[in-house]
């Protein structure tokens, strides 16, 4: 019975870890679907931007009575592009809160197992039951878990220059580029 109770205590963290793993990647792809249309959003309004660069204004004879029009747009674009870029990090914070639960969740299976690996007979860790798998199976499927989260191409919480407050999308350097030698915001 005194052998029981190691091999108890890792199963235990292992049925209180893989429901939580479960939730966090309902959460992780609902997330990244929600991207999709902010990306498509940010893409169109970029190309907006640019197409807006390319008219002169002032060679449209309806619009030569809206003096500051180009600018105003162009304003109304980059703010719009604001609020995108705001929701995409709102994004990027759950992700990263969702690699860092499952990480965290990960690590407490490990930190019970660690505690008894030396009272729990190897036999029992390798060995599956009837309704479950081997410990040492779901270990490792823990561990591959965790490695999925932790290379997923989220980055770190150095948030990219584009999602910088500071690099808005109309400072950003390669988005400005784009947009031609007179683009200043």
């Amino acid at each position: 019975m005194t052998q029981d109770r190691p091999l108890l205590a890792v199963q235990e963290a292992l049925q209180k870890c893989f429901p939580v793993v479960e939730e966090q990647q309902g959460l992780w792809r609902s997330t990244l679907s929600d991207c999709q249309p902010l990306l498509a959003s940010l893409s169109n309004l970029a190309e907006q931007l640019q197409a807006a660069q390319n008219v002169r204004f002032e060679d449209v004879p309806s619009l030569r009575s809206f003096p500051d029009l180009k600018e105003r747009l162009r304003r109304k674009q980059l703010s719009a592009g604001d609020i995108v870029l705001d929701k995409l990090g709102e994004r990027l914070a759950t992700l990263l809160k969702v690699r860092d639960t499952v990480s965290s969740h990960v690590e407490q299976v490990f930190q019970v197992y660690e505690q008894h690996a030396n009272t729990v007979d190897i036999d029992a860790v390798l060995q599956p039951s009837v309704v479950s798998p081997s410990l040492a199976d779901m270990l490792e499927w823990l561990q591959d878990i965790e490695r999925h989260y932790r290379n997923s191409k989220v980055p770190e919480e150095k948030v990219p220059s584009l999602l910088n407050s500071l690099g808005r999308l109309g400072k950003h350097p390669s988005f400005a580029q784009g947009l031609g030698p007179n683009f200043r915001r």
